[in-house]
């Protein structure tokens, strides 16, 4: 009797812990053996060129009425080319990708939801896309060992469409661009209905969640509160983490027993010296989260890389050795959604930094050419002994051994001395 006691006394103390300061259920140890990830802002007004007005030469973040069709969200969504993006995503060594399923402002999803068109009244592509790109992308990174994480701002989202505010039960007060009211009861039961189809459909092949723009309140009534947020999650997958972004301490635990890592996101250029685990713990044990953009321009714009590479390698090494993880942002191409070139450049070198040396065997592509010299290696180590002439066919080895059809340098790791090189793969 005493042992049944114990047990009992032991499974409510676990109870007692998970929902009163410590993390949730879900599974992020994966995390920080992989370091870091690649967040996507794949989202319609994004796509179009329109960001934060403060970093964004555009006149304003939001696209003209009218600009955003279901025609050009289709058409964007279905070139989107999801074995090309994943095969950058080896060659950058990530470990997950955070993509987004939706806009925080308009909705627009790149996934089909009988529940969302239900509630808002839009016909199946009308609103959502027609492709489930997120099933497709799922599909394409697990085949590489690569995890998804999704994006989500459905929880408290979409208040600049009015048609799908009234239709998920918004209630007149709310409409603000980055409400802080929690939804009421019948938003939040519908909301989460939109969830649960998202999180059933698509099971364990969705690794997690970030939650964007919820307040410590936001699903705090009930019912259809933190905890059925918390089961609906996990019915899909029961190991999936989850992080809630929130604006006043992206550091924070949200919602006790719920949150598993934090959401550690970041809007303006930051000292990536004072952006660690050691300077702004985590709350109430969650793992410390980190997020980033790397391109000149917020939300995945961008012409240029706006860190060095060390910069970069020597942050995530930092966060890392401290128990933390990261997600960097870069620049993306609409018309297939592969990163840009200098994007994929830096990527690269930043995984060769941090990781070290990839599989010699793993080919790599710059700018569609597959660069893999005579001795089938992408990649050859470089030093004293090395010489390379950057733009030129001179590429020798450490052997003195020229390597032929050698297009050009592409980039060498400044850590490693690993160099990359563009190679003709013609006969």
């Amino acid at each position: 009797m005493k042992s049944i006691t114990g047990m009992l006394s032991a499974i409510a103390m676990v109870l007692f812990l998970n929902f009163n300061g410590i993390a949730g259920t879900g599974d992020v140890g994966w995390m920080k053996t992989a370091k870091y990830g690649v967040f996507m802002h794949y989202q319609y007004r994004i796509c179009l060129g329109y960001s934060t007005a403060a970093a964004n030469p555009m006149p304003t973040q939001f696209p003209p009425a009218g600009m955003m069709t279901a025609q050009g969200w289709n058409h964007i969504v279905d070139a989107f080319d999801v074995t090309g993006f994943a095969a950058q995503m080896v060659q950058a060594q990530v470990g997950w990708v955070t993509f987004c399923i939706d806009d925080h402002y308009f909705a627009w999803p790149c996934s089909p939801n009988s529940k969302f068109s239900s509630y808002t009244g839009y016909a199946p592509g009308q609103k959502c896309s027609n492709r489930d790109l997120i099933l497709d992308l799922a599909n394409a990174l697990n085949a590489k060992g690569i995890k998804l994480i999704c994006y989500f701002a459905g929880l408290n989202g979409y208040m600049k469409e009015p048609q799908v505010s009234a239709g998920l039960a918004d209630g007149a007060w709310r409409g603000n661009w980055n409400e802080t009211s929690p939804p009421p009861a019948e938003s939040r039961k519908r909301r989460l209905e939109v969830l649960k189809e998202y999180a059933d459909r698509w099971g364990t092949k969705i690794a997690g969640w970030w939650f964007d723009g919820m307040e410590t309140n936001t699903y705090s009534g009930s019912p259809n509160n933190w905890q059925t947020l918390d089961s609906i999650v996990h019915h899909g997958n029961p190991h999936a983490g989850i992080a809630f972004s929130y604006g006043p301490n992206e550091q924070a635990c949200v919602a006790p027993g719920v949150d598993d890592y934090t959401g550690g996101d970041t809007w303006s250029p930051v000292d990536l010296t004072h952006f660690t685990p050691s300077w702004k713990p985590a709350q109430n044990n969650i793992l410390w989260h980190g997020k980033i953009y790397c391109g000149n321009i917020y939300h995945g714009l961008g012409t240029a890389n706006q860190y060095s590479d060390q910069q970069l390698i020597t942050w995530i090494k930092t966060v890392s050795t401290q128990g933390g993880v990261c997600t960097l942002d870069w620049p993306f191409d609409t018309s297939n959604g592969h990163i840009k070139n200098f994007g994929i450049q830096q990527m690269i070198n930043v995984g060769i930094g941090v990781k070290g040396v990839v599989s010699e065997n793993q080919p790599l592509r710059v700018n569609g050419v597959r660069a893999v010299p005579r001795n089938g290696l992408s990649i050859y180590p470089g030093g004293r002994n090395s010489a390379v002439m950057t733009g030129s066919t001179a590429v020798f080895d450490i052997r003195g051994r020229a390597l032929e059809k050698v297009l050009g340098v592409y980039g060498r790791a400044p850590s490693t001395g690993v160099y990359w090189v563009q190679h003709d793969p013609s006969p």
